[in-house]
């Protein structure tokens, strides 16, 4: 069964993880950890080369592919040898074809300088990718150390925090860095209420559970975020690049003439300058609809087969750069009849 025209989430779409973070964030030694959990063993990992993790130890078998590896943990890891469309597509067709063990679910873990979201793109903006996969969440490594200063420094590490469902801080446990951890996990506690905050060193099986469970459009941590019908983070302040998390509510449920006027709108104006829009709609066929979209690029909405409760319905939250909350009110005003 194949996902029909309104978008259903289908078994055969299998979930993918985006673990992201800037260099020396610490997103490689997370994935080394998380590997051997028991949780983590039905997951293909794609990488951008095995010595990045230095995995040779663990290895008990390899297939003939050179770019496919078998842990004895039980995970596969992949060499990403050409595009990733590339390397999906691959990964499906092996598992269809049974000649590498069966996953439920990938991890991708980006470079340090990766802009996240010409990854989301390549996951939603080809059909035959979207067809078979599904963003299920972006996970980002933050150094409890250095991780403010290079958030101010680097746009690639504000743009890599600025999208993430889950943020994992960590060094959190090296000597002197008790007084910067805990500083930085207030201020993300305060400006980044759009995502779920974990510490790295404290990841326990309830942490790894949350982490690998689809957020589809809004994290766990969002279904209380607030009952008002607007709220603006902090991140404006924070990030001299502008970027800002606004969260919108969506009380009524959205005609689909208005909800594709709406699209049109964000792509035409502002389409630069989002870098992701993920929110839980109800339309009016009276269905819950996971929305995403970055930059131009909006996947079609995913019709959610579970109850969706309030304030976690009907949240909508737009994640920009140097863009005004007025700006964005008068294109979500076109959601509301």
């Amino acid at each position: 069964m194949m996902p029909d025209r309104t978008g259903t989430i289908t078994p055969q779409q299998t979930p993918v993880f985006l673990l992201t973070g800037f260099l020396g964030s610490g997103k490689t030694s997370l994935l080394s950890r998380l590997i051997h959990r028991p949780e983590f063993s039905d997951t293909a990992v794609i990488i951008n080369e095995f010595g990045k993790i230095g995995l040779d130890h663990m290895l008990v078998d390899q297939s003939s592919d050179t770019d496919i590896i078998l842990l004895d943990s039980g995970c596969l890891c992949c060499a990403m040898s050409g595009s990733l469309q590339e390397s999906l597509e691959s990964l499906y067709y092996r598992r269809l074809r049974q000649e590498i063990p069966h996953f439920e679910r990938i991890v991708i873990e980006t470079s340090g300088l990766a802009d996240p979201g010409a990854i989301i793109n390549a996951i939603g903006g080809d059909p035959a990718v979207a067809r078979r996969f599904r963003l299920a969440g972006v996970i980002t490594t933050v150094d409890s150390v250095h991780g403010a200063q290079t958030i101010h420094k680097y746009r690639e590490a504000a743009a890599q925090l600025a999208v993430a469902d889950h943020i994992v801080l960590t060094k959190t446990d090296l000597p002197d860095s008790a007084t910067a951890a805990q500083n930085l996990q207030l201020e993300l506690g305060r400006s980044h209420a759009h995502a779920e905050l974990h510490i790295g060193q404290m990841l326990d099986a309830d942490g790894i559970g949350r982490l690998l469970t689809s957020v589809e459009a809004v994290s766990p941590h969002q279904a209380g975020i607030s009952t008002k019908k607007t709220q603006t983070s902090l991140l404006g302040h924070v990030f001299r690049y502008g970027i800002t998390a606004h969260t919108f509510h969506i009380d009524q449920p959205v005609h689909w003439e208005a909800y594709a006027d709406w699209v049109h709108t964000m792509q035409r104006r502002h389409g630069e300058s989002l870098l992701r829009a993920k929110g839980i709609l109800c339309m009016e066929d009276g269905n819950d609809y996971a929305i995403h979209g970055v930059h131009h690029l909006f996947s079609s909405p995913l019709k959610l087969q579970r109850t969706i409760d309030t304030p976690q319905q009907g949240a909508l939250i737009l994640i920009t750069e140097k863009l005004s909350r007025q700006e964005l009110e008068e294109t979500v005003a076109l959601l509301q009849p």
